[in-house]
């Protein structure tokens, strides 16, 4: 499969009418187009999907309202909703009061509600740097943004933790943070690391959740979740 003459920056994956489908995005100053990829055929599906003025940073893949969705960010500081259907944008880009680059996004569920949720740069005169919960249907943010890394949000991740709906996030300050998603506070101490934290993922061993991290130094990590939410 190719893409635009660029580093591809950004990948997600889902289903589009039962078919496999990964959705993937460049980091250019000049090219800001989603492009939706047939995993089967390996071929692109339709013609790149154009609103992002510059450079696409993240990616993820979800449903609003039963239809199949692809929510991206980049260096516009603005978050879109794209139909992976009809390949089109929904409404218009989210943007939170202040503009900055979006490093990361992931979306999920919080009581019933589907959401994004995005981390990035800039923060503000506190030098905290915000994690942002969006609704996805209203495409507004939901409550205040969640405050604490005080160094670039790089890589968020959504998942279910003992019932309860969290993000874990990874920062350039160093720090794997828990939040969280119906309350907007921080569960538990941030988890330090010897350098920054570029990549986060959730999921489960033996029943367990945990989280999987990416750092500076090449390392990857394997956190317990459940000590959060005790």
């Amino acid at each position: 499969m190719l893409f635009q003459n660029d580093v591809v920056s950004a990948v997600a994956v889902g289903q589009v009418n039962g078919r496999p489908i990964a959705v993937t995005g460049g980091n250019s100053v000049d090219d800001g187009t989603v492009r939706v990829w047939d995993l089967v055929t390996r071929q692109p599906i339709g013609e790149p999907m154009s609103g992002h003025p510059h450079g696409v940073l993240a990616a993820a893949v979800g449903e609003v309202n039963a239809r199949p969705v692809a929510v991206t960010g980049g260096y516009d500081g603005k978050v879109r909703v794209w139909d992976l259907t009809t390949r089109k944008l929904i409404g218009e880009p989210m943007v939170a009061n202040r503009t900055d680059f979006v490093h990361a996004v992931a979306v999920g569920q919080v009581n019933g509600r589907p959401v994004a949720v995005t981390g990035g740069d800039w923060g503000d005169a506190t030098h905290k740097v915000p994690v942002r919960l969006w609704d996805l249907t209203t495409r507004q943010p939901i409550g205040e943004p969640m405050t604490g890394h005080t160094g670039f949000v790089d890589a968020v991740a959504v998942g279910q933790v003992n019932g309860r709906s969290v993000a874990v996030t990874g920062s350039e300050d160093k720090n794997m943070r828990v939040w969280d998603l119906a309350t907007h506070k921080p569960l538990g101490e941030p988890m330090g690391y010897a350098n920054s934290v570029y990549a986060v993922a959730v999921g489960e061993v033996d029943g367990r959740p945990v989280a999987v991290t990416g750092d500076g130094d090449g390392a990857v990590w394997m956190r317990d979740l459940g000590a959060y939410t005790r």
